[in-house]
């Protein structure tokens, strides 16, 4: 496992890191990207969850209205994290963290090494990180939740790589923003 810069401020501590798994052509952060923004992707991923999808948890919507969607909702994501890592540089209070909440939604005390998720109002998309500062993230990955629970595989996916890359911290002392800096990949 390596950890990618995404955006970081010019002290090198606050904004996004990814990680990027052994054997993987891309990082988390731009694999999330780049199969959300693509309507093959999703229109594979809708049919195989059709189940899902007709629950109903997010109202009754054929493939297509979903795979557009979740077009729009990419868009907006990449816009708040641009917006909210750039607010966060300029020191207004507005970081990351007010994007980024705990993943477990009964959980409100914030901590280092805390699993978060990235998530829009009524949205589906998530993308999930490890908090180490206020307006300092490692994503993880990302996907889509169209159900209550995270018992889906794809879903389950996401929730080892949380706690592989938790575990690559604590093995590897990252307990700080200044301490990614090592093991960032060059």
């Amino acid at each position: 496992m390596k950890i990618v810069s995404i955006f970081v401020g010019e002290n090198g501590e606050d904004g996004l890191w990814s990680i990027h798994l052994d054997g993987e052509r891309q990082n988390e952060f731009d694999k999330f990207f780049d199969q959300m923004n693509g309507p093959r992707y999703l229109h594979k991923f809708f049919k195989e969850n059709e189940t899902d999808l007709w629950s109903g948890f997010f109202g009754k919507m054929t493939t297509g209205e979903a795979v557009q969607r979740t077009l729009d909702e990419v868009e907006e994501m990449e816009n708040a994290l641009y917006d909210y890592t750039e607010q966060g540089f300029m020191g207004n209070g507005n970081c990351l963290q007010h994007l980024f909440k705990p993943l477990n939604n009964f959980e409100y005390a914030i901590c280092s090494h805390q699993k978060s998720k990235a998530r829009l109002k009524r949205g589906w998309l998530r993308m999930y990180a490890i908090r180490l500062a206020p307006n300092c993230y490692l994503i993880t990955g990302g996907a889509i939740k169209i159900t209550y629970d995270m018992e889906r595989k794809h879903l389950q996916e996401e929730l080892i790589k949380l706690e592989r890359a938790k575990a690559f911290l604590r093995n590897n002392c990252i307990e700080f923003p200044e301490d990614i800096n090592i093991f960032q990949d060059e």
